[in-house]
């Protein structure tokens, strides 16, 4: 990753920080103000948001680090560990929200006398959150395609889910208005699950990046192919490819005619190696190890 590349995804990071904040202010302030349960709930969702900034920060300082003496393969899986904690505080955040809506229904329907709706002004906040977390979404998947980055992807994704959270407050206190004040209650309860299905995702990715898992079938064999098509190579005896974050490791077993000279044989591991990180910007490195070719 270049220094410039760095910067801007940094840039991007900060201004996702600053927006967090303030609707983590304007969500919660207007919430206990308007009793507006929705509201409360997805402001506890950005002030999540801000925690999870602020982490996303720090790693991102150290991840783009280049390799060195005790790191030889790069500190890109610290962004992986990253994207594993944003699962589990998505998760956490989920939980919180779904029992204290459960708790909230459940009281409405045992004191429906107790009931006070939300205020119709937290319907406007919560129309001018969703236009604003709506930019912010927009900004941050344009930045990760740019730049590839799993932790910019997977803050757009929550993003995301932060756009359809806030769409059912707008449409739960908006219902809320016309006396279904336990619609509030259910909207956060939505919210909950979208959170909590993010977070399942999250998760499952942050796993596969932690754990060298190895990319599609189709991948696979797109590299065995471009292996095979290299002249003097006469099978691909094995092939391991293995995911490092975004990147891949290729390590490859080739069979060259026996009777070839060890220079020639070289050589041929060389063209693979070149062809392989040529064709597929996504290797890192392709290891190639050379075989005679077995006895039929």
């Amino acid at each position: 990753m270049t220094n410039e590349s760095k910067k801007e995804i940094l840039r991007a990071v900060r201004v996702g920080l600053i927006v967090n904040i303030f609707l983590a202010i304007i969500k919660l302030f207007f919430g206990f103000w308007g009793n507006a349960q929705a509201l409360i709930s997805d402001g506890l969702n950005s002030s999540s948001d801000i925690l999870i900034s602020l982490m996303i920060l720090l790693v991102l300082r150290y991840s783009t680090k280049k390799p060195d003496f005790d790191h030889p393969y790069g500190h890109e899986k610290y962004e992986g560990l990253a994207y594993f904690v944003l699962g589990l505080i998505f998760f956490a955040t989920s939980v919180y929200i779904m029992i204290d809506a459960s708790i909230a229904i459940i009281d409405h329907f045992q004191n429906p006398s107790d009931l006070e709706g939300p205020h119709l002004f937290t319907v406007i906040v919560s129309i001018v959150a969703l236009l604003v977390k709506f930019f912010l979404f927009r900004y941050y998947i344009n930045i990760g395609k740019k730049f590839h980055s799993p932790t910019i992807k997977a803050d757009a994704k929550n993003h995301l889910i932060d756009v359809y959270a806030t769409s059912f407050s707008v449409v739960g206190l908006t219902i809320a208005q016309f006396g279904f004040i336990y619609f509030d209650d259910i909207a956060a309860l939505i919210i909950g699950f979208f959170i909590l299905r993010l977070s399942i995702q999250v998760i499952k990715e942050a796993i596969s990046f932690l754990t060298d898992e190895a990319p599609s079938k189709d991948e696979i064999n797109a590299i065995f192919n471009a292996i095979l098509s290299v002249e003097g190579v006469l099978n691909v005896d094995d092939l391991k490819v293995r995911r490092h974050m975004t990147q891949r490791y290729v390590d490859v077993e080739i069979a060259v005619r026996a009777t070839h000279t060890l220079e020639y044989a070289h050589k041929v591991a060389e063209t693979v190696h070149h062809h392989v990180e040529d064709v597929f910007p996504d290797v890192i490195h392709c290891m190639v190890h050379v075989n005679p070719q077995k006895n039929m």
